[in-house]
């Protein structure tokens, strides 16, 4: 693992496939409210104490936010915001686009891949993203359900996904995990043309 201390506010970790594997911790384990990726946090939160002092008073909380830095690495960053700024407990933030941070890795230019799952804060969200969509521009799509949030699998065709990207990006956030974990802790609502399903339902919600 290699710790930075971006600012007084902000410290960024760079995490190898290694460094998991050594946590028993996969990243597809990375999910918000996850027990597991909340011990690991836990754990970075200790490291960046001990290593360059970055600790969270008591007038603030913790921003998390992670994004894949290469195929065998990502970043975490950790983000110190005052109450008044947040109001949530601990915050858990996978964002699909990365700060635009002099100091940090510039990696927002990766490419995510044709199979990409998005999440929505609720269903009619996810249904208007649908209904914005070209179906031949996604070669499959399904809808899973985890907790509170509706997460939509993609398998964009490599000349659409700059569009693909964009006109999703405009209602939900891009997940750094793979299809697996939905799987296995998610609940299957549309198993396969889920773009053309969820876009013929447009019309209950106009």
């Amino acid at each position: 693992m290699k710790i930075k201390k971006i600012n007084e506010d902000k410290v960024q970790i760079i995490i190898t496939n290694q460094d998991l594997e050594e946590r028993d911790f996969k990243k597809w384990e990375i999910m918000p409210l996850s027990p597991k990726a909340q011990e690991l946090f836990q754990d970075l939160l200790d490291m960046a104490y001990q290593e360059c002092g970055f600790e969270i008073e008591d007038d603030s909380q913790l921003m998390v936010e992670a994004y894949p830095l290469s195929i065998d690495s990502f970043v975490v960053v950790m983000t110190k915001v005052r109450q008044h700024q947040l109001g949530e407990h601990i915050g858990f933030v996978l964002p699909h686009q990365q700060e635009n941070e002099e100091d940090e890795e510039d990696s927002s230019r990766l490419d995510r891949g044709g199979n990409q799952v998005w999440s929505f804060p609720d269903l009619e969200t996810c249904i208007q993203a649908c209904s914005r969509l070209t179906p031949d521009y996604v070669d499959g799509s399904k809808l899973y359900k985890y907790q509170d949030a509706y997460y939509l699998v993609l398998e964009i065709l490599p000349d659409n996904q700059a569009y693909v990207e964009a006109v999703v990006g405009e209602y939900g956030d891009w997940i750094a995990f793979d299809e697996v974990f939905l799987m296995e802790y998610g609940s299957l609502m549309v198993p396969r043309e889920a773009v053309i399903n969820l876009a013929s339902l447009i019309r209950l919600y106009s």
